[in-house]
């Protein structure tokens, strides 16, 4: 399930838990990226997981996927918070080929502090 927690001009916070569907991307995700982005020009993204994560359907996969390519150009920074493992990893792989900044970080706090470091609003 993906979660609006936060969102603060094109600052969006999201908590994913259990398994993320289709559906999440379609009704949450998809239209409060579309929203920021009628606002403003880029957007920074910090994902949170919860505990209780256990993945992606399939679906779910390819909308990433999908959405990634769509909005790649939009995505300024985005910011992991206890990302799982194996997600770290493929962070850094994803970092070392793509111009989009990516962190990993412990909390909310240190990420929405990275995300102010440049204003570009």
């Amino acid at each position: 399930m993906i979660t609006i927690i936060n969102l603060a001009e094109a600052n969006l916070f999201i908590n994913l838990s259990q398994t993320i569907t289709h559906s999440d991307y379609e009704t949450v995700l998809e239209p409060v990226i579309a929203d920021i982005l009628k606002q403003h020009q880029q957007v920074n993204v910090c994902v949170i997981f919860a505990n209780d994560f256990t993945g992606f359907e399939l679906h779910a996969l390819v909308d990433d996927a999908m959405m990634g390519i769509k909005y790649w150009q939009y995505w300024h920074k985005i910011a992991f918070i206890a990302e799982p493992k194996w997600l770290h990893t493929m962070v850094n792989a994803i970092e070392a080929i793509n111009p989009i900044a990516v962190e990993s970080f412990s909390t909310t706090l240190q990420a929405e502090l990275w995300f102010k470091e440049e204003e570009i609003f």
